[in-house]
């Protein structure tokens, strides 16, 4: 059975009805609801889309309505699949008050985490803007931050999650098309990703040594989702992660229709995908959260899984540099070894990779529990992206 048969309309827990929405899951259903701003006609891009350069913006707003103090210009933009057809894709630039430095704002992209796989999950339509609070950091040094969807969030279509070709050309091209609709900015930019967002960030970096984009200073990688095949096998293994599991099972068929999310996952688990259409990731842990092993998942073998896991995993080419790389040794979604990992590739390869970790610090954080890395570092972030931006090399603040 494909994916498309298995998922549900609107927001439902699960395309069975059998499958209850328990209390977590309303929960998080009333959260998603709290933090959504509204979708309009801006995200719809023409019909059929007329081809145009990758980076052109199709439209621009300005967007008010977020939680983070800055002025907030939204993008339609051309972007590219991992095949290289033609997409749409949305974004948010947002800038201090004031007028910019001589020479512009200096740009940080947010390759964000997983938000999920529907296009009510994209940052944009979220008031907190789904990483508002690090976000706000930037700006109060006097930078901008252009803020992509990746296509198929906001937009329509599918997102390709675990696409790093794909993600990789959503980050840079949204730096073109934030160059052609919003006045002040820098040439020069660093990325920035956490999680999926190390990934984009690591494929970022990679796309550089090929096909660079100027202006580039470097890349802050944190707790990456980087060794794909690892981080699905882990989170399968783990009671708790399952959605991650399945976003990215749905993330394969997109990019690969081939790939049949009922030949990887149990029936149990492929009768609840029905939340990934709507549902974004705190709906998703909700309901698939108490899968793991072997309730969630058939085989992981399944042999064009392996190679779109094997093709969209980053962190063993040489990468374009410099890249700090940030990881916390009490992550319980990416373990430390596994980001050990890529720094050793990296470092093998001859990449120039700062690699730091961290005691006690999580994946993220949960207020009045844990302190997530991008929390617990962003000091040593800051100062990293400042010597960028001031032209001095890597190295330890």
């Amino acid at each position: 059975m494909a994916l498309a048969a298995a998922v549900g309309v609107g927001p439902v827990a699960s395309a069975r009805a059998d499958v209850v929405c328990d209390e977590r899951c309303q929960a998080a259903w009333a959260q998603q609801r709290a933090n959504a701003m509204p979708r309009t006609a801006f995200y719809d891009p023409p019909v059929p889309l007329p081809w145009a350069a990758a980076g052109t913006v199709i439209r621009r707003e300005a967007a008010a309505g977020y939680s983070v103090p800055a002025r907030v210009t939204r993008l339609l933009y051309h972007s590219r699949t991992g095949t290289g057809r033609d997409v749409a894709a949305s974004a948010v630039v947002l800038v201090p008050s004031g007028q910019p430095p001589r020479g512009g704002w200096p740009v940080v992209v947010d390759a964000h985490g997983t938000s999920g796989a529907a296009r009510e999950c994209a940052p944009s339509l979220m008031r907190d803007l789904y990483h508002g609070d690090q976000m706000a950091r930037f700006l109060g040094r006097g930078y901008a931050v252009i803020a992509p969807d990746y296509a198929g969030l906001g937009t329509d279509g599918r997102h390709a999650l675990g696409d790093k070709v794909a993600a990789a050309d959503d980050v840079v091209n949204s730096v073109r098309a934030a160059r052609q609709g919003v006045p002040g900015l820098s040439r020069r930019w660093v990325v920035w990703g956490h999680s999926q967002g190390g990934g984009a960030a690591l494929a970022v970096a990679e796309r550089q040594v090929r096909r660079p984009v100027d202006g580039y200073r470097g890349a802050v990688v944190t707790s990456p989702a980087a060794l794909l095949r690892e981080t699905v096998g882990y989170a399968a293994s783990r009671p708790g992660l399952g959605a991650f599991v399945a976003l990215v099972a749905s993330g394969a068929h997109v990019s690969d229709p081939r790939i049949d999310p009922a030949r990887l996952l149990t029936a149990e688990a492929v009768g609840r995908l029905g939340s990934v259409r709507s549902g974004c990731l705190g709906v998703v842990s909700a309901v698939l959260g108490d899968l793991s092993g072997p309730g969630l998942v058939r085989s992981l073998d399944e042999p064009r899984f392996v190679r779109f896991l094997k093709a969209n995993s980053v962190g063993t080419e040489r990468v374009a540099g410099p890249v700090l790389l940030l990881q916390g040794q009490a992550d319980s979604v990416i373990p430390v070894w596994m980001t050990d990992r890529v720094a050793r590739a990296l470092r093998g390869n001859g990449s120039a990779v700062d690699y730091r970790t961290y005691p006690g610090l999580e994946h993220d954080t949960y207020p009045g529990r844990v302190v997530g890395i991008d929390d617990g570092a962003m000091g040593d972030i800051l100062a990293w992206v400042a010597r960028r931006f001031g032209g001095r090399g890597a190295g330890r603040t």
